[in-house]
């Protein structure tokens, strides 16, 4: 199993950057849910990087061949 990281970076104009390694699927969103709502749950932008996607599209292939 790949090893989970949540990097946080605070800028010195206070802006707030998340970036999440080796966790696959939609399993970030919740990873950062309770970490969103420390830092006040004021989500300016969120982008979902392939890794994001890959159970997604395994769910849709099993669907297919089931």
């Amino acid at each position: 199993m790949a090893e989970e990281i949540i990097e946080v970076t605070i800028s010195p104009k206070g802006k707030v950057e998340v970036h999440l390694r080796g966790i696959a699927g939609m399993g970030c969103v919740e990873e950062t849910r309770e970490l969103f709502a420390l830092l006040g749950d004021d989500v300016e932008s969120q982008e979902l990087t392939p890794e994001a996607f890959a159970e997604v599209s395994q769910e849709q292939q099993n669907r297919l061949w089931s």
